[in-house]
């Protein structure tokens, strides 16, 4: 290109610039997928730190008590209770304040919270970060009927937005279905897609109510946390690095009341259904990241990490644990 003054300057082709847009489109390419994979490291490091901290609160539980808190408690008659293994701990999660001001109903039962604030708040310590969702549960099943005999009616009211979300639960172990612990649901056999995935649920869920065979008994499971447990680092018998304490589940897609997977820190509001129990409770039959495939409902354990999901033991370390394991 000539100038007024006839000298020569020189433009930037078409190929140039399609050059540098490729160029740009390369690095942009390179640099995105880096960058999500470090905030997925902080956010797992975040996840990693929640655990130890709450593997701190019920190691200092368990040297003031001298046994694990609860999975749930609850009566063998009476008021229904379904406090979990959440709420005993907030006095050594630095929520003390929060513990005395609904310690005087504890013997009123979860149905009779108070409108506090601070059960709705987003509790970042029973919060996973990659765990995308709200910090309150949509809805719940509220049981407001007394126990008679181990035998609770289902629950009859549905809580909008009341409870604060957990994405931790504790570790009920594994209990057969010969015991009323592991039951198919109403779908049967699970996808051939997911061959090894048991669609179940935890507990008595659909049994007949009798004495050899209650609702909401969970006497037979072999993890840690069940209703009104007492487990003691000297009951665990295979090593506290080897046995799992609390771990992580992905929150299922459907925010019904019926749905199976979400969690609370403040307990088990119904637990004559597998969406009440797994509030709290996780099981470790099923396998894990089961659910993580379309946020599908699952009372196991799972994360949205890539590969695997975090665990604490029982000797307060956590572990990421492979999803091929």
């Amino acid at each position: 290109m000539k100038t007024s003054n006839g000298s020569t300057r020189r433009g930037i082709t078409w190929v140039e610039v399609i050059v540098v847009i490729a160029v740009i489109a390369v690095l942009v390419a390179l640099i995105l997928p880096a960058s999500e994979q470090a905030r997925e490291a902080a956010r797992r490091t975040q996840c990693n730190s929640n655990l130890k901290q709450l593997g701190l609160a019920l190691h200092n539980y368990h040297d003031t008590h001298k046994t694990f808190p609860p999975g749930f408690v609850m009566n063998t008659d009476g008021i229904y209770l379904g406090w979990g293994w959440g709420v005993q701990i907030l006095p050594y999660v630095d929520c003390l304040p929060l513990y005395n001001n609904i310690s005087g109903i504890f013997n009123d039962g979860l149905q009779s919270l108070p409108e506090l604030q601070d059960l709705r708040a987003h509790n970042r310590i029973y919060f996973c970060p990659s765990n995308l969702s709200s910090s309150v549960l949509p809805h719940a099943l509220v049981s407001t009927s007394s126990v008679v005999d181990g035998i609770v009616m289902p629950g009859t009211v549905d809580w909008s937005n009341h409870l604060g979300r957990s994405m931790y639960f504790g570790n009920a172990g594994y209990m057969s279905d010969e015991a009323g612990g592991i039951q198919h649901d109403a779908i049967g056999e699970p996808p051939s897609t997911e061959p090894h995935v048991n669609r179940a649920s935890l507990g008595n869920i659909g049994a007949a109510t009798s004495m050899e065979h209650r609702y909401c008994d969970q006497k037979s499971f072999h993890g840690i946390f069940g209703q009104n447990s007492h487990v003691k680092i000297d009951d665990i018998k295979d090593g506290i690095s080897n046995v799992i304490l609390v771990g992580e589940r992905v929150n299922p897609l459907s925010e019904s009341a019926k749905s199976i997977g979400h969690g609370t820190w403040i307990g088990v509001p119904d637990c004559t259904t597998a969406a009440g129990m797994a509030m709290v409770l996780g099981d470790t039959s099923i396998r894990l990241n089961s659910g993580k495939r379309l946020n599908a409902q699952t009372t196991g354990f799972g994360s949205q990490h890539t590969g695997g999901a975090n665990f604490l033991r029982c000797d307060g370390s956590v572990r990421f644990f492979s999803d091929k394991i």
